[in-house]
């Protein structure tokens, strides 16, 4: 429930981005018209605004609501899964996993797959949770392009 919750902000915080950078293209358009922007910069302009709409998406409530089900059954899913079962099911909620391989020789960070972002976030705001986001919060960056999750102290 607090997944569907998290997914919602997301939804509002995505719609608005989005909003404003419609706008942005809008304005961009008009001054282009006007003749205050070189043709070079106005594509290239135009082009960066339409890459940012392209990125501006959210999973649906039903992809979230399908990777909770997923973790709720992890356990006995992962226990009973083969090595490469296992491979498939960490690809399906990871997007990357980095490593420290000189020091710890640990993994310090994931980066979820998008349907799987709201439930970290959930998971980073329940009391005593050793999950960090480290960037990817509406507090550090508007439209994150990268979303890490640290376990542990940070």
């Amino acid at each position: 429930m607090l997944a569907i919750i998290s997914l919602k902000d997301e939804v509002e915080r995505v719609e608005k981005q989005r909003k404003a950078v419609n706008e942005k293209l809008r304005r961009m358009g008009r001054a282009y018209i006007d003749g205050l922007i070189p043709d070079e910069e106005y594509s290239r302009q135009k082009r960066l605004l339409e890459l940012e709409l392209e990125s501006l998406v959210v999973p649906g409530a039903s992809a979230t609501e399908d990777a909770g089900k997923l973790l709720i059954d992890l356990p006995r899913l992962w226990e009973q899964a083969s090595f490469e079962e296992q491979r498939r099911l960490l690809l399906t909620m990871l997007d990357a996993v980095y490593v420290d391989t000189k020091k710890t020789k640990s993994i310090i960070a994931v980066k979820p797959n998008p349907p799987f972002r709201p439930l970290f976030q959930v998971a980073a705001k329940r009391e005593k949770s050793v999950i960090h986001i480290i960037n990817g919060s509406e507090d550090k960056a508007p439209n994150p392009s990268v979303f890490l999750v640290e376990a542990g102290a940070s």
